[in-house]
């Protein structure tokens, strides 16, 4: 018996040895991957918490391989060369277009977003475009199945989430059509965010494909392991239709956007239709994520054309795109310059709000300054933990004079962002570590006063439909469910 617990002992000892190694070994390896802050503390909290499903569960969701692959920087450099090549027109005459912008209300701090994100990401503007903002699923995709018929020639479809329901299964009767009849389709979906339909409803893409449609999910070939590209979600939602209309904003294909769904009211989204030559930089992005996904390159004048428009379609565009692999993380940059080029105020609409470090602070300090800073949020809730993470960043945000609102008639799920009536931001980036860190985005920016004082006009529609989070609000919240979104703001990096 003696000898029998001193083996358990001496196991004993071994296994806490064992352990304490397995944790220096660990928080090494993260803190040397330079990580934002609370992205490393929220990883090394998991190891401490969950050692053995936390290491599965890095392994898949938080090893940072997208920097650890020469091969796909490579590629990914490559593939920027591509694009750059067949808008080498439009990029020659970007001095000229920025200086059309000279004599507009905040000239230099737009100037100054232009710059950056040609730098950061080659993001061009363009000014021969049309712009129609889409503030429902109904005009959404009732302009789109009007487009989709119209294809003569190609289509190119990329969502997060594609569901198999009456709206899809609608959409897919066109596809198919437009197939028979000769038009190339194409369409990547995000293996995540299209999970049920990918278990449960195989033969939707089924018979899309036996149709010759080409539908694939996204798993970027260059990873070292493929599955791990998981974490980093497509979450855009691009149509390029013909090469001369675009779409993109907050709406997946599903029927929730159109009514709500099950769950729902209301579903509040935002989109944006576009024609002209902003089309092409959208499309790059998605000739990109195919290439990635398919080994099949899109880049030439069959997909990309140049157009001219008439005079009287002259809405300047930017079309601005941002990857896990982002070395300057570009939409973020954007997003910050523009809260900081804001005068009078600031509008802005997020389903989730778990901002990092910087636009935290760039809100708050905005706020001070006496802008008008206003924040509208979904009332009701999805998903739980991201709504009770926004909570935790509410205090300091009144204190500095942020108007909070819960949008309460619906979910409300859009991305917008709109600056003194001059500019304004409509895209699939929502105020989260996710989305401007992690995930495959895409914003447009449009630098024009009418289309933003209508955006700005929807906006306060949209206010008769939230209720004020005050700062007595704030107070009233229960020290155990503050406690309870405190926790969950440590795993705001990971959400």
């Amino acid at each position: 018996m003696h000898a029998l617990l001193s083996t358990v002992e001496n196991i004993s000892v071994f296994a806490v040895f064992a352990i304490y190694i397995y944790l220096t070994v660990v928080v090494i390896f993260i803190i040397m991957e330079n990580r934002d802050t609370s992205s490393t503390l929220a990883w090394i909290l998991v190891f401490i918490l969950f050692p053995i499903i936390g290491f599965f569960v890095y392994i898949f969701f938080g090893r940072n391989w997208k920097v650890i692959n020469p091969r796909k920087k490579n590629k990914i450099k490559e593939l920027q060369e591509k694009t750059n090549s067949i808008v080498q027109q439009i990029k020659k005459r970007q001095d000229d277009y920025i200086s059309t912008m000279r004599n507009v209300d905040l000239a230099h701090d737009i100037e100054r977003i232009l710059r950056v994100s040609q730098k950061n990401s080659d993001s061009l503007l363009t000014i021969h475009n049309s712009v129609k903002i889409l503030q429902n699923g109904t005009n959404k995709f009732k302009f789109l199945e009007k487009d989709l018929k119209n294809a003569k020639k190609f289509i190119h479809m990329e969502y997060f989430i594609w569901r198999d329901d009456e709206l899809t299964r609608r959409i897919k009767d066109i596809l198919v059509k437009k197939a028979n009849e000769g038009v190339e389709i194409r369409i990547i979906y995000d293996p995540v965010g299209s999970l049920l339909t990918t278990l449960f409803h195989r033969k939707y893409f089924r018979q899309m494909r036996r149709a010759g449609i080409v539908v694939i999910p996204f798993f970027n070939t260059l990873s070292p392991l493929r599955i791990t590209t998981v974490n980093y979600l497509l979450h855009r939602k691009i149509v390029i239709i013909d090469g001369s209309i675009g779409y993109t904003g907050g709406m997946n294909m599903g029927q929730e956007y159109i009514d709500g769904g099950k769950l729902y009211k209301s579903w509040r989204d935002t989109h944006v239709r576009l024609e002209g030559n902003s089309v092409l930089s959208l499309h790059a992005s998605f000739a990109i994520n195919w290439e990635e996904a398919r080994k099949e390159s899109l880049f030439s004048e069959k997909y990309f054309t140049i157009h001219t428009m008439d005079e009287n379609k002259r809405v300047p565009v930017q079309v601005i795109s941002s990857e896990p692999d982002s070395y300057w993380q570009p939409i973020k940059q954007s997003l910050f310059l523009t809260i900081l080029a804001a005068k009078k105020y600031v509008y802005i609409q997020s389903p989730y709000f778990i901002p990092d470090a910087n636009l935290f602070e760039a809100l708050k300090v905005m706020a001070l300054s006496g802008t008008q800073v206003h924040i509208m949020l979904t009332g009701v809730p999805d998903k739980k933990i991201p709504y009770w993470a926004a909570f935790t960043y509410f205090e300091e945000l009144l204190l500095a004079g942020v108007k909070i609102y819960h949008y309460n008639a619906g979910f409300m799920h859009a991305k917008t962002i709109c600056i003194d009536g001059q500019m304004c931001s409509i895209g699939t980036t929502n105020m989260d570590i996710r989305s401007l860190h992690l995930s495959h985005e895409n914003n447009v920016m449009i630098y024009d006063k009418d289309i933003t004082q209508q955006l700005e006009k929807d906006y306060k529609n949209d206010l008769l439909l939230c209720k004020e989070f005050t700062m007595k609000d704030y107070k009233s919240v229960s020290a155990l469910a503050k406690f309870r979104n405190s926790l969950v703001r440590l795993l705001s990096p990971l959400l």
